[in-house]
């Protein structure tokens, strides 16, 4: 297929679970219009695109772009992904809607976007050129979808999507595999459902072009939770997907979509029920454990399957963000912050019992106080698991948070360390 230029025609095919759902269409004056797909629509929207199209199943115009909810399936702006991409197939990187065509068929989920007049299915033997990136991944750190042969990660060939993503650290952050890797194992052992992951010589992977591994030595691969085990998709979307917020609001603090964990938690409830609603009280609780400053809209998604009220995914893009000074307590810009205002504030030095109990009233969780307070005891009493094995900076970091956050502190800090357990082990 020859590179991909703007052009003032586009007309694209939206699928998923390669059912139709609705056509993607630039209008005369430049606009870009979603249309849903009449019959799709007179079939109750089996398979559910998003939850924001039940709401509302009006089309979607963008005056500039791409409507928000499609938009949010592209590499974020400025990552070294979406400058890679567009680097390899001569596109700006502001033409979204050409972008978002070139990597249609690896999307996030179920979803596909075809072309006019491609074909639903390509050659299976069709070659991709070697080092080719074609998959779309979210977040500012560079991520390669892979396949896992052996005990080697390969970049997918044409008609294959990959079921690991593999983060490469890059220079700024050398250490990031090793902290991700024990804040992942950490909530694990709390209790959350997480992926499987590993720590990885970036040896082990092929096809890769040498100029974008750098010189760290390790790469962080956790398993993709929207790939099945036979290769089919599982759709899903994340939050700045549901709520239709653009992915450069995705810290939602600034204009008129502002929202906050307490609004989020009443989401939850509302579109899975109380069970996930009580699910993601014990991860936010986990995301004060850890010190994580960065679980944005788009670090929680909804996964769908052909009914109407979707789940919580597993976690992912859980750090103890704190571990590196720019940060942490440390920071010339003062003490971390959350993501998210929780209970009317994002400072962790402002969260103490007072800040859970205001944050429970206006989620609506009577006994969110509670929850919370045991999610915290959890993470507390399972962190010796991890300490031994987690880099020296995320332990110095980790054992300073607990001291500083008000909460933490009233748990009674860490316990000491016994230095006899061991983080589990890296591939």
């Amino acid at each position: 297929m020859s590179e991909l230029k703007t052009s003032p025609r586009l007309r694209l095919e939206v699928r998923v679970s390669g059912q139709r759902v609705g056509v993607l269409a630039r209008e005369r004056h430049g606009a870009i219009r979603f249309t849903p797909d009449a019959a799709w629509l007179e079939g109750g929207q089996h398979p559910p695109l998003g939850l924001a199209f039940l709401t509302d199943p009006s089309p979607r115009l963008a005056g500039t772009g791409l409507p928000s909810w499609f938009d949010n399936l592209l590499p974020e702006v400025g990552s070294a992904l979406r400058h890679r991409i567009c680097q390899q197939r001569g596109l700006r990187e502001t033409d979204t809607p050409s972008l978002l065509l070139a990597l249609g068929r690896d999307l996030p989920g179920a979803v596909e976007v075809l072309g006019e007049s491609e074909p639903a299915a390509l050659p299976p033997e069709e070659p991709v050129a070697p080092g080719r990136l074609r998959a779309s991944l979210a977040g500012m750190q560079l991520k390669l979808s892979m396949l896992l042969e052996g005990d080697k990660f390969v970049l997918p060939a044409r008609g294959e999507t990959g079921r690991w993503i593999v983060k490469i650290a890059g220079e700024r952050l050398p250490e990031l595999p090793q902290v991700e890797h024990c804040t992942m194992s950490w909530a694990e052992a709390s209790g959350l459902p997480v992926p499987r992951h590993h720590v990885l010589g970036v040896e082990t992977l092929q096809g890769v072009p040498p100029d974008l591994l750098g010189t760290p030595r390790l790469a962080f691969a956790v398993e993709r939770f929207d790939r099945s085990v036979d290769g089919s998709r599982i759709h899903q979307e994340d939050f700045a997907q549901a709520l239709e917020i653009d992915a450069r609001a995705k810290y939602a603090d600034t204009g008129p979509r502002r929202t906050s964990y307490d609004a989020l938690a009443r989401l939850v409830k509302d579109v899975c029920g109380e069970d996930a609603q009580a699910q993601f009280l014990d991860r936010v609780a986990f995301t004060i454990a850890s010190g994580n400053d960065d679980a944005h809209l788009k670090n929680w998604s909804f996964q769908w399957g052909f009914d109407h009220r979707p789940r919580l995914s597993p976690c992912y893009d859980f750090v103890a963000s704190i571990s590196w000074p720019a940060f942490g307590w440390e920071s010339p810009h003062g003490p971390p912050k959350l993501a998210l205002a929780l209970g009317r504030s994002r400072r962790f030095d402002n969260l103490d019992r007072e800040r859970l109990r205001l944050f429970a009233q206006r989620a609506d969780v009577p006994d969110g106080e509670e929850r919370m307070l045991a999610a915290l005891e959890r993470a507390r009493a399972t962190w010796a698991a991890i300490e031994d094995q987690s880099p020296a900076r995320m332990r110095e970091a980790v054992r300073l948070h607990w001291s500083r956050v008000p909460v933490l502190r009233s748990l009674g800090g860490l316990p000491s360390s016994t230095r006899t357990s061991r983080c589990p082990p890296s591939a």
